[in-house]
């Protein structure tokens, strides 16, 4: 019971305001002809990835555009979210919110960061702007088959249309986001970015400047493995923060960002 208590003000303490970060080059990006589908493809488990989409997601929003947020949860997790969406955000409504399956196993998904994620989209609902989210993720989800890109596609692709002229921005693991097949996999199969219908959709891929994220990992004879920080290896220098639109810095992405430093670790939302 004492847990459930501390949860909601423990959040509650630690969200920002929703105020749009100064994210260069966000507001040409969401403002561009046709585009219908923004992919933002991340390493789950850090705090800056997910900020990204948040000022992605307050950039379409201001410029009065209907907003669908994706985030890589499974669908019987919808109600939930959309319930917080329309919510005061309350301690209650976040131990409400908290309670879903999702944020029950920590995996790096379900992050506090992710969290933040979903409370910017909830003040812009309540400041008045067309906001929704979908929960695009497969049941069940082994984590790579051809099964499982197809419904994460077709899960954003009606999300879309039940929303006219909405952008959809999704939170993703960025090998879904990419637009070139499963190499690891054989046969190959097209990732989610490539069936999402072409000249409509953008991906989007990190920066690799390093740091540290959550996640979870087997066991192995080096290590005892478990959910815990882990560091990220640095294999460019820092890009200064932002998004540079240029498909030749990474194969099947049309941009990378850049949160201008190493990437920090975020720790789970139920911690």
């Amino acid at each position: 019971m004492l847990l459930s208590l501390l949860i909601p003000a423990v959040v509650s303490s630690l969200l920002a305001p929703t105020t749009c970060g100064d994210l260069p080059g966000a507001s040409a990006l969401v403002s561009r002809a046709r585009l219908n589908y923004l992919l933002v493809g991340e390493y789950h488990g850090t705090v800056e990835m997910p900020q990204v989409a948040a000022d992605l997601l307050c950039a379409a929003a201001q410029q009065k555009r209907p907003v669908v947020l994706g985030l890589e949860f499974t669908a019987e997790n919808l109600a939930t979210l959309e319930a917080y969406l329309q919510s005061d955000g309350s301690p209650a409504a976040r131990e409400r919110a908290l309670a879903a399956p999702a944020w029950q196993q920590p995996d790096g998904r379900n992050s506090l960061a992710v969290f933040e994620l979903l409370e910017t989209a909830r003040r812009l609902r309540a400041a008045g702007h067309t906001v929704s989210v979908v929960a695009f993720d497969l049941v069940p989800a082994p984590a790579v088959s051809r099964a499982r890109e197809t419904a994460l596609a077709e899960a954003l692709v009606a999300a879309r249309a039940r929303v006219p002229n909405s952008l959809v921005i999704a939170l993703t693991g960025a090998g879904h986001a990419g637009k070139t097949p499963w190499s690891s996999q054989n046969p190959p199969f097209p990732s989610t970015g490539q069936l999402l219908p072409e000249g409509e959709t953008i991906a989007l891929t990190f920066a690799r400047s390093g740091g540290r994220y959550f996640g979870c990992r087997a066991a192995t004879a080096e290590a005892p493995g478990g959910c815990a920080e882990y560091d990220m290896p640095a294999r460019e220098p820092v890009r200064p923060r932002g998004i540079e639109m240029d498909a030749s810095l990474r194969e099947g992405f049309e941009g990378v960002y850049s949160a201008g430093g190493p990437y920090t670790a975020a720790r789970p939302a139920r911690t």
